[in-house]
């Protein structure tokens, strides 16, 4: 999910006259050089590790058109922008969209980046670029990179503390939120106050006798509840999703980040599937459970062009 808010992105995209820490102009883009891809990558992470941005080609540095053609740039696949990050940083991060944009009348390309949940650390250094004056890494492995400005930078402990704070502040957003559920929570439901736990000989609580009596129900006002088991119930992050998925299949292609945020966008799996996915919070990455996994086997055993359906139908939302 975009930490910032998309039409934000778009309205910035489209008549900010400067870049920004939520912007960036590139005049060109060479898909073909693998240094180009390395600065573009370099954005990506800070916009992403800084809670979301913009890239626009076709653009000046003082936002005017560039009397340059960038639609090319419109067929290029999220996912070869996903396996790219994922080389140098060991993470298919897939909150990407290309779209076309309008600026004066006149179009440009724009990459939308959505807000990583945990930053991106670069594994691997970037190819060689030119930086003042001489040939040297676009970054080198180990690095953090944050938007300073309108920069793309190494972290500084700042950078980190802003994160953590952004963090904290949408745990405690979705905390608040549900203890507003359960405050608001309509006549007939029961809330049962229960003392504290007692502990056993190592320490670890142990629940006293008590009974709970709740209402369960699937409207749209119902108060969430979590299981305790949550691990057992949905078991695998995206990583171990994809491998027991490709493992099942056994297709042609390997299934990338992108195809299960495909599959996330066309079931909205997080809010009409429990059954498929979990987020402990608004900050955490979703868990998929087997059953999930089970499902996207059997859609592909049943058709075998499902996976680029869903890219088809992702990129035409």
């Amino acid at each position: 999910m975009m930490k910032i808010d998309r039409s934000k992105l778009l309205e910035r995209a489209e008549n900010a006259k400067g870049e920004s820490k939520y912007l960036d102009f590139k005049r060109q883009f060479d898909a073909a050089s693998a240094a180009e891809w390395c600065e573009v990558i370099k954005d990506v992470v800070a916009f992403a590790n800084s809670g979301g941005g913009v890239i626009v080609f076709g653009v000046n540095n003082d936002g005017t058109i560039a009397d340059v053609d960038v639609s090319s740039l419109l067929k290029i696949d999220i996912a070869d922008i996903t396996n790219k990050i994922e080389a140098y940083c060991g993470y298919q991060f897939a909150e990407i969209e290309i779209i076309e944009v309008s600026r004066d009348s006149e179009s440009a390309v724009a990459f939308l980046i959505g807000a990583a949940d945990i930053p991106l650390v670069f594994t691997r250094a970037g190819a060689d670029v030119l930086l003042g004056g001489k040939q040297r890494p676009a970054f080198v492995k180990g690095t953090v990179y944050f938007r300073h400005g309108a920069k793309s930078e190494p972290a500084t402990r700042d950078d980190l503390v802003s994160w953590l704070d952004r963090t904290i502040d949408e745990v405690r957003r979705s905390w608040l939120g549900g203890i507003r559920k359960v405050v608001e929570a309509p006549p007939g439901h029961v809330l049962s106050v229960v003392s504290s736990p007692l502990s056993n000989k190592s320490g670890v609580p142990q629940a006293k006798g008590m009974a709970i009596t709740a209402e369960m129900s699937a409207g749209p006002g119902a108060v969430r509840m979590v299981p305790q088991n949550a691990e057992e119930l949905w078991p695998h992050r995206q990583k171990e999703l994809l491998e027991a998925v490709n493992k099942a299949i056994k297709a042609p292609r390997q299934i990338n980040g992108h195809d299960i945020l495909c599959i996330n966008t066309h079931l909205n799996v997080l809010k009409a599937h429990p059954e498929f996915a979990y987020k402990p919070h608004r900050r955490a990455s979703p868990q998929y459970s087997d059953e999930y996994v089970r499902w996207i086997v059997l859609q592909y055993g049943h058709d075998p062009k499902f996976f680029d359906r869903m890219r088809e139908e992702y990129k035409g939302s």
